[in-house]
């Protein structure tokens, strides 16, 4: 008597071998562009808040968003128009555009670090 046999799993096809690939790819292309949204997030604010909302305020003014060119640097911030230019941004008026007229003035800790922006 013959012993029974498990039942093979059939060869992957073309397509399904393909659609694993795409799939693969896409979701490493979305992590890769989350990591770089991460990388170029708007300063957090260590006092009162309103730099976190510094890529609102880009689009406010037209452009797509923000974005800091050096990490290591405060003076490094722009708004990225929609054609990819980049333009300044006054942080003054970025924190007045959150809290309003003549509430809020921006501040530094550290220079060497585009995230340590805050409002107070």
């Amino acid at each position: 008597m013959n012993a029974p046999t498990t039942p093979r799993r059939p060869a992957r096809t073309a397509r399904a071998a393909f659609a694993a690939t795409a799939l693969t790819a896409g979701l490493t292309a979305a992590l890769g562009l989350a990591a770089l949204a991460t990388a170029a997030a708007p300063a957090q604010a260590a006092g009162q808040p309103g730099l976190d909302r510094l890529h609102a305020y880009c689009q406010s003014l037209g452009h797509l968003n923000s974005v800091a060119q050096d990490p290591k640097s405060v003076w490094s911030w722009r708004c990225v128009g929609v054609d990819g230019t980049m333009h300044g941004i006054n942080m003054h008026d970025a924190c007045r555009w959150h809290h309003g007229p003549g509430l809020a003035h921006a501040q530094f800790h550290d220079e060497r670090n585009a995230f340590s922006w805050y409002c107070y």
